[in-house]
């Protein structure tokens, strides 16, 4: 059974909010290598957004824990590393 990611990112396609996290996702990634990142996409993927209350774009999962609307970088990181 494989565990899950250190981040879930729930998206749409052409969301521009979403583009931005993404990106805030992927320089995290390359900062820091060991963690595992899996996005999701909401059109096709709704049932898994709705068990974790995700109605609406951007949101995600970090390491378990639901974060909804457009974050900053740091917030995903305080969320990661701790303050």
């Amino acid at each position: 059974m494989n565990p899950e990611p250190d981040i879930v990112l729930f998206m749409i396609p052409f969301c521009p909010k979403c583009a931005a996290a993404k990106r805030h996702i992927s320089e995290i990634s390359e900062e820091h290598r060991e963690l595992t990142m899996k996005e999701l996409n909401m059109l096709t993927n709704m049932g898994a957004a709705l068990k974790h209350g995700f109605l609406t774009p951007p949101a995600m999962l970090v390491r378990g824990k639901p974060l909804k609307g457009t974050v900053s970088k740091k917030t995903i990181l305080d969320m990661l590393f701790g303050d």
